[in-house]
């Protein structure tokens, strides 16, 4: 902090580190006060957002995913793969709410039988979630943070043998986001348990990319 004297305006400038400054007097009597804590805020908050950005602001995501079946029923309806997008608020480091969409193929053929005969029923199924999603993060770094991930809603069917009905939707599971965490494009992986109403439960590899 630079300062001359009031009472010799044409005299040096002189420097002071601004951390031992506590009163500043001006000439004509008044008085600041300036608190010894005054700076530290300021730089961590700084700190703060370089390493995580600022909060809150948007944050986006696409996804692929493998569902490996693991509730008993047809095994046909089982294997599945999916396409998923999520959009919503970073309100801080540690948390996220928004809502998504995602297609699940269902891809292998459905078979019936009538002892003699081996009959095609169909050739796939298609199932259309829609949901609202929170993720709670713990940040690792700067680049890296762990999370855990909850999708809650309902699934559509669209398509294939499951051209019609609604059913309960959900899904839950622990990720990761990799790369710098307060701006630009991450990669994401997580490994999550997924429910589609009765018999259709599956473990989801799924990877992406946030943005």
């Amino acid at each position: 902090m630079e300062y001359k004297r009031w009472d010799n305006p044409d005299g040096p400038v002189y420097t002071l580190p601004a951390e031992e400054v506590f009163t500043i007097t001006y000439q004509n009597g008044t008085k600041d006060l300036i608190s010894k804590f005054d700076d530290q805020p300021s730089s961590k908050n700084s700190k703060y957002a370089d390493a995580f950005g600022r909060h809150p602001r948007y944050q986006g995501e696409i996804a692929f995913a493998y569902g490996l079946p693991l509730s008993e029923g047809t095994a046909d309806l089982f294997p599945r793969i999916a396409f998923e997008t999520v959009h919503g608020v970073r309100i801080c480091p540690y948390a996220f709410v928004g809502a998504g969409f995602g297609i699940n193929y269902f891809y292998q053929e459905l078979y019936a039988s009538d002892g003699w005969r081996i009959y095609e029923l169909n050739s796939g199924g298609t199932i259309l979630p829609i949901f609202v999603n929170a993720k709670a993060y713990l940040p690792t770094g700067r680049k890296s943070a762990l999370y855990l991930s909850w999708d809650l809603g309902a699934a559509m069917g669209i398509g294939g043998y499951f051209s019609s009905g609604t059913e309960f939707y959900t899904s839950i599971g622990p990720g990761i986001s990799f790369g710098r965490q307060n701006k630009g494009v991450r990669g994401d992986f997580s490994i999550r348990f997924q429910h589609i109403g009765t018999g259709l439960n599956a473990l989801l590899f799924r990877i992406g990319l946030g943005f």
